[in-house]
C-alpha cells in the first residue's frame, strides 16, 4: 500500500445529534472596510520651553518681561510662545500677568500636554452582518467560483458611525497599545476627540467553513459555522438563501445535475462500519500503536471522508500506480490545478486516461490545461469525450478503485449535490473495472492524442 501523508482529522465533520452530514463549504462574509476623518486629542509630553516658563509663573514670576529675562529669550518670541500656550488653556494672560489654569497646572505636575490635531484612520474593518469592529489579517475581494457570500445586514451610516463612536476609540487605543508594544510612539497617547465622517468605504470579505446537515426526520437542511458558537453566520444564510443570488452560488441549477436526479444509493454496512472504525481510530490517535490501527481501518472497503479522494489525487507519487483512469460528469471540480500538476508529474511511470461528459462546456478549456503543449510526455494521456457520465470513476491500479456518486438535494427551485464517495482495495474488483474502462478507452483509440 501506501504512507498517509495528508491530514485525515480535518476531514471529519463535527458530529450532530438527528442530523446527517451533507457537506463543507466555504462562506463568505462580508466586511466594509472604512476609513474616518477624525479630531485627535494627543498627549504629548511638554516642551522643555513650556515647563520652564510654567514653573516660573508658579514661582510668581509671572510678568513676561521678567520672564524675558530670566530665560533669555526676546518679549517679541516670547509673546508668541506665550500665545500658543493661551491657545492650548494652559495659561491665562491679562495686563501682562500671567496666571496658571486648571489645564495648565495638572501640565505642571505631570509634564505633559495636551493637543487636537486632525488625523485619518484607516483599514478599520467592520463586520457587515454583526457590526463588530474586527481585525482581518486576509480578506478577499469577492468570493470564489461556486461559494456562497451572505449579503450585509449592516449598513456603516453616519448614524451608525455616531452610535459607535466608543467602540471606533477602544479599537484607535486598542491599535496604540500594538504600536507600543512595537516600540513605537510609545510616549504618545492619543483619543479620537470627534468622528468627522468617512475618507472611505470598500467592500471585502473573509472566509469561514460552514458545515451543511441535513435534519434525518424532514430533511430540512441547516448550516453551522466554525467559531461561531452563537451560529450568526448559519441562521443568517438559512434566512438569506431563498431570496439573495449571493446565498445560492453554491447551488446547482436542474440543468446542471439534472442526470444526476434518478442516481439512487444503497448504503453498504459493512463500508459504513469500517468507516466508523476509521473515524473512531482517528479521534484515538496520540501514540505509534494508534496509527497502526489507523492504517489498519484506512485500507480496508470504506466510504471516503469529505473530498478525501482529492487529497489521494494529489499524492499519487506516493501510491505510484502504473495506470490511473479517471471518467466523471464533474471533471472540472476534480481536476483542480494541484491534481493536474499531480497527474502531469507521474506520467514517467503512469499512463492517464480521462473520459469527460460532453455536455460540459468547461471541457474544453480543461483539456488545454492537461494537454499542455510544452508537456512532453502529453501522448501517455488519453482523453475522451461521451455523454451523459452520471458518477465518477477513478482507478489507480492495480491499487485501488474510487466511485462518487451525486446525489441531488432540492434548495428551493435549485439543488445541493451531495457526494457519496467510496474506495475499494480489493484486487479482483480493481482488476475489472480497470477492464472494463480500459475496453471503453480501447474502442476510441482515434481520440488518443
Amino acid at each position: 500500500m501506501w504512507n498517509i501523508t495528508y491530514d485525515l482529522n480535518k476531514m471529519v465533520p463535527p458530529i450532530k445529534s438527528g442530523y446527517e452530514f451533507v457537506k463543507t463549504i466555504k462562506l463568505f462574509i462580508p466586511h466594509k472596510e472604512i476609513g474616518l476623518k477624525t479630531l485627535v486629542r494627543k498627549e504629548q509630553p511638554l516642551p522643555i520651553f513650556y515647563e520652564a516658563i510654567l514653573k516660573l509663573i508658579d514661582c510668581k514670576c509671572n510678568e513676561i518681561i521678567y520672564i524675558s529675562e530670566i530665560i533669555g529669550v526676546e518679549e517679541e518670541i516670547l509673546n508668541d510662545v506665550i500665545g500658543e500656550m493661551s491657545r492650548l488653556d494652559l495659561v491665562y494672560v491679562k495686563s501682562h500677568i500671567i496666571t496658571l489654569t486648571p489645564k495648565g497646572k495638572i501640565a505642571l505636575s505631570e509634564l505633559r500636554k495636551t493637543v487636537i490635531e486632525k488625523e485619518e484612520i484607516n483599514r478599520i474593518y467592520i463586520n457587515s452582518i454583526t457590526g463588530k469592529i474586527v481585525d482581518l489579517k486576509q480578506s478577499a475581494k469577492k468570493p470564489t467560483y461556486k461559494n456562497p457570500c451572505l449579503d450585509e445586514v449592516i449598513k456603516i451610516t453616519d448614524e451608525f458611525i455616531t452610535s459607535n463612536f466608543n467602540n471606533f476609540n477602544d479599537y484607535y487605543q486598542k491599535r496604540q497599545e500594538e504600536y507600543e508594544g512595537k516600540g513605537q510612539h510609545a510616549e504618545i497617547k492619543n483619543e479620537i476627540y470627534q468622528i468627522i465622517g468617512k475618507e472611505y468605504e470598500e467592500l471585502c470579505y473573509s472566509e469561514e467553513k460552514a458545515f451543511v446537515y441535513k435534519n434525518i426526520r424532514d430533511n430540512d437542511l441547516i448550516y453551522q459555522c466554525e467559531n461561531d458558537p452563537e451560529n450568526v453566520y448559519g441562521n443568517t444564510l438559512a434566512r438569506q438563501i431563498s431570496n439573495r443570488t449571493g446565498t445560492r452560488n453554491f447551488l446547482d441549477m436542474i440543468f446542471h445535475i439534472d442526470k444526476y436526479l434518478k442516481t439512487e444509493v444503497e448504503i453498504d454496512t459493512v463500508k459504513k462500519e469500517n468507516t466508523e472504525k476509521l473515524i473512531q481510530a482517528i479521534g484515538n490517535s496520540s501514540h505509534k500503536k494508534d496509527m497502526e490501527e489507523i492504517e489498519k481501518c484506512y485500507f480496508a472497503d470504506r466510504y471516503l471522508l469529505e473530498k478525501e479522494y482529492m487529497d489521494i489525487l494529489v499524492y499519487i507519487r506516493n501510491i505510484k500506480p502504473s495506470e490511473i483512469i479517471i471518467s466523471s460528469g464533474s471533471l472540472f471540480e476534480l481536476l483542480e490545478h494541484n491534481v493536474i500538476a499531480a497527474l502531469q508529474e507521474s506520467l514517467d511511470n503512469t499512463k492517464v486516461s480521462i473520459m469527460c461528459d460532453t455536455k460540459d462546456k468547461r471541457v474544453k478549456q480543461l483539456k488545454g490545461k492537461v494537454m499542455n503543449h510544452k508537456l512532453k510526455k502529453k501522448n501517455k494521456i488519453q482523453w475522451l469525450e461521451i455523454e451523459e457520465i452520471n458518477e465518477t470513476n477513478i482507478i489507480l491500479y492495480p491499487d485501488c478503485a474510487i466511485n462518487i456518486k451525486y446525489l441531488p438535494i432540492p434548495v428551493g427551485k435549485d439543488y445541493l449535490n451531495q457526494e457519496v464517495a467510496e474506495i475499494t482495495f480489493n484486487n479482483e474488483k480493481v482488476s475489472q473495472l480497470n477492464n472494463k474502462f480500459a475496453k471503453v478507452f480501447g474502442t476510441h483509440t482515434n481520440n488518443q492524442v
